[in-house]
């Protein structure tokens, strides 16, 4: 191995600290925000990932955030198809300003910067491998979210929160084409 290229992180580490660190937020805004209806759990990553923001939304915030973000589309959309040649871009700009029953980034979340886990390995990892011709290493924060979102949903420690029906789980990515995903849903309604 070259001694200038940064060793790839251990991802399973990761994964264990994420987790616990993902259940003490969990823990800690069920007790200091009982009667706050849980709408989405996310994890933030920033464009170097070195930190993940762990981040809660409520249904009040997050469907008044979904309302302006509809509207804002919606004009968006009007204005770039109503144009002469808009149709011929038709599904990049019906793509690009999606419309969802959720705030659309959790910078915009009621809790957007609830906890944070630091992961010092991270950063010059990924630095490093921003350059061209090298594969993009996100997908492998996305294994590690997928991961720690299913175990979260699998152990039942949402079922401390006051969930809304239903109540997501989801990364968020500092990449345009990926931005906001939900990962996991729970709580649907009966």
């Amino acid at each position: 191995m070259d001694l200038a290229t940064p060793p790839e992180p251990d991802w399973s580490a990761a994964s264990a600290r994420l987790l616990v660190a993902c259940e003490a937020a969990v823990d800690r805004f069920a007790k200091e925000h009982p009667a706050e209806r849980c709408s989405f759990l996310a994890f933030a990553v920033g464009e170097c990932f070195g930190e993940v923001v762990l981040a809660f939304d409520t249904v009040a915030n997050g469907m008044a955030r979904a309302r302006r973000h509809e509207a804002m589309a919606v004009r968006t959309r009007t204005r770039t198809l109503s144009t002469e040649y808009g149709w011929r871009n038709a599904g990049f700009h019906l793509n690009r300003t999606p419309i969802a029953a959720h705030a659309p980034s959790t910078s915009e979340f009621a809790f957007a910067d609830f906890a944070r886990v630091h992961f010092p390995d991270w950063e010059p990892y990924f630095l490093e491998h921003r350059r061209p011709g090298e594969p993009d290493p996100t997908g492998k924060v996305a294994m590690l979210l997928q991961g720690v979102a299913n175990s979260v949903v699998q152990r039942g420690r949402l079922s401390r929160l006051n969930l809304a029906s239903p109540c997501y789980v989801g990364g968020e990515f500092a990449r345009d084409d990926l931005g906001l995903v939900v990962l996991r849903a729970v709580n649907w309604p009966a």
